[in-house]
């Protein structure tokens, strides 16, 4: 089949796509599984069926993007939901995220769509190009792609009108989903087809414009004729606009820029656009005509001079210079073409270049960026150090003008790649994320009543310190922010929040948000949280949706408190100790709890493997401290995870203050050699630090197999500088060197033991020395052997000497 340009056949590489994470939960939280229909138009009331797991307690929904209002939420059972709801006449189309709440927790997200266009399902039989199914021009199909199908629609169009096709498959995040869609002629000829569309990911975008009335046909298939029941997708089928790029990618806060968007028909178009006042990313959806684009082209917004990309720019002396920071904006056109711009630096100025190609424009151009001299030279180079995107950071040696270059590393163009360029001093900025109790699991916060839960929080601080203060805006009534401070010297807290045990069962989607101290430098972060929904080769994230916001609920009472016990001494460098956790259980619950710390100072170590039996209301969680361990005190607070209802739920204990101090004692071995089957000493230095305020005991211990020590515990008393181990080696003790041997000191006081183990010591086992011989007894004399008899002569000999002819021996 003939193949077109770019305009009409937009096929783009895509890395292969091997996995797909769901976006579920924890495995025992509520989950979604699919809704029917996948999305809903606006302007409209709607009945949807949410099919997961452990949902006949559902809430509410929790929607990211305003413009949908749940009228009623009826369980049919645990795994099946009825919901009325009402979409907004302006609500936004493109993709939504959403979670459900229930009494016992939160779902994980899913994606739902939205259109402004009328909905139809997808009607079987459409499998055979002869039967399509007859679709109306501006509609939105909802439809399944099963093993090895192929759907097919007709569509009427007027000669020059244009027909364009936007398909959301893969981003559903319902089914690992690689889309195909092609629009044909009433001879089965190929006119258009897509892929993967760099601007919607792994689904696909074409466009046609008829040379003369007729039907046309739309092909949708995966693209290896796989398919299931859960493959399910939303056609776009119309003459709406649908931009590839829009030029220049952004602009100043509040500030309207003249624009010129590219269609995926390969029209072109000036559009004002009006930018927001919020600094960040905008999602601007093109109208024109009165007709609406499936889904947004996303712009930056940020405080900086923008400046649009002019050809020719071959003469790189009479480029106009241009102050930073600065944005430069444009497209690699043509195959093998490079874009030049010039701008002033100062000596030991550092200045950063991003660009914003594949990342946030969702560009083909896979960027490639240089620094030279104005008058010649490289000085430095990036292709993707940004992500997928260039990123360079560079000092500049002396006051003058320099030139940034952008290509494709490939040497690739098009109307469509298009790019953004920032250009400005490293900035100071604060990010705040939240660890994964499960990988690849977004983290939600669910308060039971009367207890509290813990997240690992981190705060990633870019060029600026000082301390921070924490909130959480319009958390559900009944909560509280237990740790509201995050110090200068801490990158990571446990966030803690508790429930008040009246707290009515709510959730909610929280701003979680850092700030500077009045007097700091006033530096202001928000939450950024990545849920994956698409996994490539290697975990790589393909796919999924990013939040300012953090899932919270109050849920039900559980069966069961924990308590983690204050301990009352220090943990030492090179010690351990214990936490002690004890549970309360209501009278009939029995049930297995599993224990685990949120996290671990650093070089430190907890086990994670220690759970409460039944039957049983206390366990201790072994706790190792290296020799480099922070010191300082520490909150520290441990997860408990059990069944409740129809769920494994999560708490978090109370918090401890666990001081870690540096060790008290240094010890110097020497190499110990013992024969096996004797006695030997192992000697060790002494070196008490400081007063170890209680009574101390020292002992040896990794002695290899056969090895006994005589004098198991040595006591501590002033002035004492040499520990002498008197040890027995067995004579069957296997020989060799044993690098193995530690001292462990304990420190007993009131509060408990202070437990310091530090090593090591070598022991070499030798055999013992061989025994002398005795002298063997002297040889007898042999007597000399008798000479040989002589040797009888024949008869012919006999004659022979007789005559004399033969003579004696």
């Amino acid at each position: 089949m003939k193949r077109m340009s770019w305009t009409t056949s937009l096929r783009y590489s895509a890395a292969m796509v091997v996995v797909l994470a769901t976006g579920w939960a924890l495995g025992d939280d509520p989950a979604i599984t699919r809704f029917d229909p996948p999305g809903l138009q606006r302007g409209t009331e709607a009945e949807w069926v949410i099919s997961g797991a452990r949902l006949d307690d559902a809430t509410e929904l929790l929607f990211y993007d305003p413009g949908v209002e749940v009228l009623e939420i009826k369980a049919e059972n645990a795994n099946r939901l009825r919901v009325k709801v009402r979409v907004a006449e302006d609500c936004v189309p493109g993709l939504h995220a959403v979670r459900l709440a229930t009494r016992t927790g939160i779902s994980n997200l899913r994606y739902f769509g939205v259109t402004a266009l009328p909905q139809i399902e997808e009607q079987e039989p459409n499998s055979d190009f002869e039967q399509p199914q007859k679709i109306a021009l501006n509609s939105t199909i909802n439809g399944v792609v099963t093993t090895e199908d192929v759907d097919y629609y007709a569509v009427e169009l007027s000669a020059g009108q244009k027909l364009t096709v936007e398909l959301e498959g893969l981003r559903l995040g319902t089914e690992f989903f690689d889309p195909f869609v092609a629009i044909l002629d009433d001879q089965r000829f190929e006119l258009a087809s897509s892929d993967d569309a760099p601007l919607l990911q792994q689904d696909c975008v074409c466009s046609y414009v008829a040379e003369k009335a007729g039907t046309y046909y739309i092909e949708v298939r995966e693209s290896a004729f796989g398919g299931n029941d859960r493959c399910q997708y939303r056609l776009h089928v119309g003459d709406f606009p649908r931009p590839l790029m829009i030029v220049p990618s952004g602009g100043r806060p509040g500030e309207t820029i003249q624009a010129t968007l590219v269609d995926a028909s390969g029209e072109t178009w000036q559009e004002s656009i009006q930018l927001p006042e919020t600094p960040g990313e905008f999602d601007y959806l093109a109208v024109r005509d009165g007709k609406v684009a499936p889904s947004p082209n996303r712009l930056r917004v940020v405080d900086m001079t923008n400046v649009v990309h002019s050809e020719p720019d071959d003469d790189r002396q009479s480029l106009p210079v241009h102050d930073t920071p600065v944005a430069f904006n444009g497209v690699l056109e043509e195959p093998g073409d490079v874009d030049w711009f010039k701008i002033r630096a100062r000596k030991d100025q550092t200045l950063v270049c991003n660009v914003y190609g594949r990342r946030v424009l969702r560009s083909p151009v896979d960027s490639w960026l240089e620094i030279h001299k104005a008058t010649g030279g490289r000085l430095a180079a990036n292709d993707d150090s940004g992500g997928p995107d260039s990123q360079q950071s560079f000092k500049f040696p002396e006051d003058g003008e320099y030139l940034i270059a952008i290509r494709d590393q490939l040497f690739e163009g098009s109307p469509i790649h298009g790019y953004r360029i920032e250009v400005a001093p490293p900035q100071r900025s604060l990010t705040l994320t939240i660890d994964e109790l499960q990988r690849y699991i977004s983290q939600t916060v669910e308060v039971p009543q009367g207890a509290q839960m813990a997240v690992l929080l981190r705060a990633q601080r870019a060029n600026f310190g000082g301390d921070l203060a924490l909130r959480l805006e319009g958390m559900p009534a009944g909560l509280e922010l237990l740790t509201p401070t995050i110090a200068a010297n801490q990158s990571y807290i446990p966030l803690m929040i508790r429930a008040a045990a009246d707290a009515p069962p709510d959730a909610a989607l929280v701003p979680l948000i850092a700030e500077t101290l009045p007097d700091g430098p006033g530096v202001r972060g928000e939450l950024n949280q990545r849920t994956m929904l698409v996994r490539g080769q290697n975990n790589r994230d393909m796919w999924g949706h990013d939040a300012n916001r953090l899932a919270v609920a109050v849920t039900e009472k559980l069966p069961f408190q924990i308590e983690l016990v204050q301990p009352q001494v220090p943990v030492v460098r090179d010690g351990s100790t214990h936490y002690v956790v004890r549970v309360v259980r209501d009278e009939g619950y029995n049930e297995r709890i599993y224990l685990r710390a949120l996290y671990n100072p650093s070089g430190l170590s907890a086990s994670g493997s220690v759970r409460i039996e039944p039957g049983q209301n206390e366990a201790q969680i072994p706790v190792t401290a290296n020799s480099r361990a922070a010191l300082g005190t520490f909150p520290v607070t441990v997860l408990a995870r059990a069944k409740s209802r129809n769920a494994n739920v999560w708490v978090a204990s109370n918090f401890i203050n666990l001081e870690v101090v540096d060790s008290f004692f240094g010890f110097q071995f020497n190499k110990s050699v013992v024969q096996t089957g004797q006695s030997g000493v192992i000697p060790v230095g002494l070196e008490v630090k400081r007063p170890p305020e209680g009574k101390v005991t020292f002992e040896i211990v990794g002695l290899p197999a056969g090895v006994t020590c005589d004098n198991s515990k040595i006591e501590w008393s002033e002035g004492m500088e040499q520990l002498s181990f008197p040890i027995s080696v067995a004579a069957d003790a296997r020989t060799g060197q044993f690098k193995t041997l530690y001292v462990r000191a304990t420190i007993s006081r009131p509060g408990g033991d202070i437990v310091q183990t530090t090593g090591t010591g070598e022991l070499q086992l030798v055999p013992p020395p061989p025994q002398p011989q005795a002298s063997p007894p002297a040889e007898e004399k042999k007597p000399a052997p008798a000479a040989p008899a002589a040797k009888p002569l024949s008869r012919l000999e006999q004659l022979r000497k007789a005559k004399g002819l033969l003579q004696d021996d």
